[in-house]
């Protein structure tokens, strides 16, 4: 894959074209969940071992209750409601794409990188939807931030609005999940978009990468930009600049801003803008996600731009890998890749069989954990 070549699939067409952008009329939505549990019940849930059950069992699906759910909800809404729209991340850190409710991947990415107790991470949003595990991801991942505030960093994604994850995965699991627990589905999958309503939008990373995960905008001509978006943001099109930030994509040779006619909102952006907006904003790299990518990650801009991409195989035809941008303390990058799993399964099972190791890496382009140091 040519290193300028983003070789992306495009997402959803929703919300409605890009034009002059109009705030719509947000509905009021249910604040105050303490009907959903008692002092008790708060009492009794602990987030570590909540954390600590999560990774003992592996990749297993969780038996979750419904009141601990909303505890975890309920303190993950006040460490959010205290922060901004762009957040401050230090170096070194690990940059992870989407997740898609992919649970075993997020598992192996902490394998492959090293723990959160050791390692810092910085998530760029798409907890949710697609994937057959949404909740096991987004309940480690808020249990994870609240016990490592200074390690565990997310950021929202567009399918963290509630347009989207109505639609496509995420209240489909929790009513299927919690079906027999008297209409909880509806309360949780509300509690859980407040919390999404107040989660940032950015990350400058060490002061010279920033991080969001869509893209860039015409409205953005200062970090300030970002930080003066207000929390909660309900609907993506209440703010236009935090609805670049969530949905735009870059496109090879486009000549400044233009609409996003494949998603239908937002904009596309070429190369020119990023390199603009790098001197304007006297930064040194933009990451962002939202695009499936070959190899996990993938270059624009001259290398001034990586998408990076962390659900192998996100669909039933691609073979892509995950990716994680691995970010040093001296701000060197380098990348580990995560083949699709069912090709590691095979591999096992070859060496289990005998199987020439030569072939059997051949045969399933085994890149399983590689660190590639990007040219600079």
């Amino acid at each position: 894959m040519s290193a300028e070549n983003q070789n992306t699939k495009s997402g959803e067409q929703l919300e409605g074209a890009v034009g002059a952008v109009v705030a719509p009329k947000v509905p009021k939505r249910k604040t105050d969940f303490s009907e959903h549990l008692t002092d008790e019940q708060r009492k009794e849930f602990n987030v570590q071992s909540f954390i600590t059950r999560h990774l003992r069992a592996g990749s297993k699906a969780q038996k979750y209750e419904v009141f601990e759910i909303h505890a975890l909800l309920e303190l993950a809404l006040k460490v959010f409601m205290s922060g901004k729209a762009l957040i401050e991340v230090r170096a070194p850190v690990n940059i992870c794409g989407d997740t898609h409710g992919q649970y075993s991947d997020l598992l192996r990415i902490f394998n492959a990188c090293g723990p959160p107790t050791k390692q810092r991470y910085l998530f760029l949003g798409d907890y949710i939807d697609r994937g057959r595990h949404s909740l096991e991801v987004i309940c480690l991942l808020l249990a994870l931030r609240l016990a490592l505030p200074k390690r565990m960093y997310l950021l929202r994604g567009n399918h963290e609005l509630r347009a989207i994850n109505k639609n496509y995965g995420f209240y489909a699991e929790l009513q299927n999940r919690f079906r027999s627990s008297g209409g909880e589905h509806t309360a949780l999958y509300e509690h859980f978009n407040l919390v999404f309503s107040y989660m940032p939008l950015a990350a400058i990373v060490a002061r010279r990468i920033l991080c969001m995960h869509g893209g860039i905008s015409p409205h953005l001509q200062s970090l300030d930009d970002i930080r003066n978006i207000e929390l909660p943001l309900e609907a993506a099109k209440q703010h236009p600049l935090a609805c670049d930030l969530l949905w735009a994509d870059p496109e090879k040779g486009c000549p400044g801003f233009e609409a996003n006619k494949i998603r239908a909102i937002s904009h596309i952006f070429g190369e020119v803008e990023v390199e603009n907006l790098c001197k304007k904003l006297d930064i040194d790299l933009i990451v962002r996600a939202h695009q499936v990518v070959e190899y996990g990650y993938a270059f624009f801009a001259d290398r001034r731009l990586i998408t990076v991409f962390s659900a192998s195989r996100y669909q039933e035809e691609l073979h892509n890998y995950a990716a994680v941008v691995v970010v040093d303390s001296s701000l060197e990058l380098s990348f580990v890749q995560l083949k699709p799993e069912e090709f590691e399964k095979r591999r096992e099972e070859n060496e289990k069989n005998g199987a020439d190791q030569e072939q059997t890496t051949a045969n399933i382009m085994d890149l399983e954990e590689a660190k590639k140091k990007a040219p600079k």
